[in-house]
């Protein structure tokens, strides 16, 4: 059985929780995702959805490079968004790292505020 590997880049900003950046298991790579933390400072950027999405994608190339590894190699990708009218925005930038045989891609919206059947 394939050995679980630790993946914790330097160029990356700390995790801010019990978890990794990423998991290798053989040739797999797991990432965990990613929010628009300065690695610099650990602050999350001010900007808009563009400016995010760039920190974002700044943050997971760091994983991939750490690993060797281009966009180009991902398989899947899941986008979190608090608002989807942003989705152009974003979606630009997203094109600008990945360019051709794209991931299978998620895109889904999620509310600010979430309560459970308990907090109503």
């Amino acid at each position: 059985m394939a050995t679980k590997q630790i993946i914790k880049p330097a160029k990356s900003p700390a995790a801010v929780g019990p978890y990794n950046h990423a998991v290798r298991v053989g040739d797999l790579l797991f990432c965990a995702g990613q929010i628009p933390i300065d690695p610099a400072n650990g602050n999350l950027i001010a900007g808009d959805i563009k400016a995010q999405t760039e920190r974002v994608l700044q943050n997971v190339k760091a994983i991939l490079d750490d690993q060797k590894l281009t966009f180009a190699s991902v398989v899947k990708s899941t986008v979190f968004m608090t608002n989807l009218a942003d989705f152009a925005g974003m979606n630009e930038v997203y094109a600008k790292y990945f360019t051709s045989d794209f991931p299978a891609r998620s895109t889904v919206q999620r509310p600010l505020r979430c309560r459970n059947a308990v907090g109503r």
